[in-house]
């Protein structure tokens, strides 16, 4: 009978001795992979592959990204989450996966706080609130406030889903601004953009990748990114506080994670190699290119951030008066 890792964790029977022994055989030159729950080219993926190839130099070892996507990044998710814990299986998680699919979605298969352990966060993508001025002629987040309060669901805006981050940002500019419009649901950012490009929609909190170059372009008019500070992407547009509403704050952060009971030893080693890639200067640029920035909780205080945008999340869904799907 061939007994694993897993079966001894599993009977009680594992010994430190035999992790310990796995932990200075780690990585041995095997491959390590990065697990993102959504399809190549979009933010979790650009974000992953440049955390993967800063672990490859930091590591010395092949580390590749798989693609995994579907049900909003739980089915990836629950893949990472089921992996050997060995620190051969890495998952790039984003707050929606780790905060609002739970809050949002029925029958998640995954415990973001249980069955993952952090290994760090890497970075934060604010989103932009974009509407199109050939359909829209509003030039600040006060008019379109304005503008929306004149009827009810006058406007319309997109997201990539409900519960999706575009759909949780426009809940709280309705919240705050005291207005209402109808959520028009699309199958991912491109979507989501082209409708508001073709004038289906009037607004849009798309990521700042897409928003920026659309704006640059003069195809899309950005009123305010949803971060504490101005991003360098577009640094004309100032934050939502700086647009009229103060603690609008909802950070979009991505994070490094390995599968619950990774060894200490091991989860010790990556969270060292990670912490090279994040200050690492060509990190920082790659990151900048993409309207990126490097968002970094020191590994002591990560599990009370984890729990603490888990209650933060929780109260706004609930004061929304959204309900799992």
């Amino acid at each position: 009978m061939r007994i694993t890792r897993r079966g001894l964790l599993a009977a009680g029977l594992a010994t430190p001795a035999i992790w310990s022994a796995a932990a200075q055989d780690w990585p041995a030159g095997r491959t390590l992979r990065v697990i993102v729950g959504y399809p190549a080219g979009g933010p979790t993926d650009l974000v992953a592959r440049l955390v993967a190839e800063g672990l490859r130099e930091a590591i010395g070892t092949s580390v590749i990204v798989e693609n995994r996507g579907g049900a909003r990044g739980s089915i990836g998710a629950a893949v990472a989450a089921r992996a050997e814990p060995d620190g051969t299986t890495l998952w790039l998680g984003p707050v929606q996966t780790q905060v609002l699919n739970p809050l949002l979605m029925r029958n998640i298969t995954y415990d973001p706080l249980k069955d993952f352990v952090g290994i760090g966060t890497v970075a934060a993508l604010p989103n932009v609130l974009v509407v199109n001025p050939s359909t829209l002629d509003v030039r600040s987040v006060p008019e379109l406030i304005a503008r929306g309060k004149r009827k009810a669901n006058e406007l319309t805006y997109g997201t990539y889903g409900p519960g999706s981050s575009p759909h949780m940002f426009a809940v709280v500019l309705q919240k705050v601004g005291g207005f209402e419009a109808l959520q028009v649901p699309y199958q991912g950012s491109a979507p989501a953009s082209n409708a508001l490009l073709s004038g289906e929609i009037s607004f849009l909190f798309d990521n700042i990748t897409t928003a920026a170059a659309q704006a640059q372009g003069g195809k899309v008019r950005a009123l305010a990114v949803t971060s504490q500070k101005r991003s360098p992407a577009l640094p004309g547009v100032p934050t939502m506080a700086e647009a009229g509403l103060p603690g609008f704050d909802l950070n979009f952060w991505f994070a490094l994670y390995a599968p619950a009971r990774l060894p200490q030893p091991i989860l010790g080693q990556l969270r060292a190699a990670l912490d090279r890639v994040v200050a690492s200067p060509e990190f920082v640029r790659q990151l900048a290119a993409r309207g990126a920035v490097p968002f970094v909780i020191p590994a002591a205080d990560l599990q009370g951030f984890f729990e603490s945008e888990a209650r933060n999340w929780s109260a706004l869904v609930r004061d929304a008066g959204l309900q799992p799907e």
